[in-house]
C-alpha cells in the first residue's frame, strides 16, 4: 500500500533542550534540531493520554508500537523565512546552518539558563550544584521559532489502538512536549500546519511500499538524519562528520527503570554530504535513522 507524506510545521512555545550527554564545564549542551525519536516519544505520550482515564503503562507501549508500525518521523529543523536551517557541510566554509554560519545561528537561536541549589543549613548555594542548561530559544525577532519536518503514514487514518485512530490532517494545534527539562517548563511545542506533499526536503522520495529515498551515483547528497556508517563500500567520498549515537531503552517486564538496555551506533551526522559509487536506496528506520542499501 502506498504511504502518505506530510510536511509538518512545529512552533516552539517554550525553550527547547535536546540533550545528548555533551557538557562544556557545567553547561549541558543542546542539539540544534529535534531528532525523530523525540517526535515519536512526544506523539506517543499525548496520544496515549488521550485514550486512558488513568495511568496505564501498557497503553503507552501499545501506542508507541502502533506509531512505529504505521508511521515514520523525520528530524525537525528550524525554519527561518524560506531558509531551512539544517546543518550542512560546505567545502569552503565548513559547517553551516542553512545559509548562515554556526556563530550567527547560535547568536540568533541559542541561549542558556543558569541555576543552583540552595543549601538549607547555610542558606547559600550548595557546593557543586551550579549548572547551566543550553536551549533553543522559543522566540526570535518577536516571532515563535518554527521547525519543519515530515511525517509518513501508511494510511490517512492511522490506528493507534484497537478503538482509536488519528487523521494526520487533524493534528493541527496538537501540543507536543519534546526533549528534556520538561518538568521546568521546557519543550512545549504546537503543530501549526500539516500539508500532504510528495517532496521530502530536497531529495527524491518513493512512497510505494514504504518511505524510501533514492540517491544516484556520481553526485553529492546532503543527509537529513543520523545515518548508519556501516556501508563504506558503496560510498565514494564523504564530507562531514561521524558521531557515536548513544541511546537507552526501558523494558517494562521488571518494572519501570529496573531493566535498561543501552546501545550505540556509529553514524554520519546530519548535514554530511556523501557521494555514492552506485545508485543507492535509503530506508528510513522506525527510529528515524537512515540506512543505505545498494539498489
Amino acid at each position: 500500500m502506498p504511504w502518505n507524506c506530510y510536511r509538518v510545521t512545529l512552533e516552539a512555545r517554550s525553550p527547547i533542550h535536546i540533550g545528548y550527554g555533551a557538557r562544556l564545564g557545567v553547561v549541558s549542551r543542546t542539539r540544534y534540531y529535534i531528532l525523530a525519536k523525540h517526535i515519536w516519544a512526544a506523539m506517543t505520550n499525548v496520544l496515549a493520554k488521550s485514550i486512558m482515564e488513568k495511568y496505564d503503562g501498557k497503553i503507552y507501549e501499545d501506542v508507541g508500537n502502533s506509531l512505529k508500525g504505521n508511521m515514520r518521523f523525520s528530524y525537525f529543523y528550524i525554519k527561518s523565512g524560506n531558509d531551512l536551517l539544517a546543518p550542512r557541510y560546505d567545502v569552503a566554509e565548513g559547517l553551516k546552518y542553512g545559509g548562515i554560519s554556526v556563530e550567527t545561528f547560535e547568536q540568533k537561536f541559542i541561549f542558556s539558563y543558569v541555576s543552583t541549589a540552595i543549601g538549607k543549613s547555610l542558606k547559600s548555594a550548595e557546593e557543586g550544584s551550579l549548572h547551566e542548561v543550553e536551549f533553543i530559544k522559543p522566540m526570535e525577532s518577536g516571532k515563535p521559532v518554527a521547525f519543519e519536518g515530515y511525517f509518513f503514514a501508511n494510511d490517512k487514518e492511522v490506528g493507534i489502538s484497537p478503538s482509536k485512530s488519528i487523521n494526520l490532517e487533524d493534528l493541527k494545534n496538537l501540543k507536543l512536549g519534546v526533549g528534556g527539562e520538561r518538568s521546568y517548563g521546557f519543550g512545549k511545542t504546537m503543530i501549526t500546519d500539516v500539508t500532504e506533499t510528495n517532496t521530502f526536503f530536497d531529495l527524491r522520495v518513493d512512497l510505494n511500499d514504504q518511505p524510501m529515498l533514492r540517491l544516484d551515483k556520481g553526485r553529492y547528497f546532503q543527509i537529513y538524519a543520523h545515518t548508519y556508517a556501516e556501508t563504506l563500500d558503496i560510498i565514494e567520498s564523504i564530507f562531514g562528520d561521524l558521531e557515536p549515537l548513544v541511546g537507552r531503552e526501558w523494558h517494562k517486564e521488571k518494572g519501570a527503570g529496573q531493566k535498561i538496555s543501552r546501545h550505540a551506533e556509529i553514524c554520519y551526522t546530519p548535514g554530511t554530504k556523501i557521494k555514492v559509487r552506485q545508485s543507492v536506496e535509503v530506508k528510513i528506520a522506525k527510529s528515524g535513522l537512515w540506512k543505505l542499501f545498494p539498489s
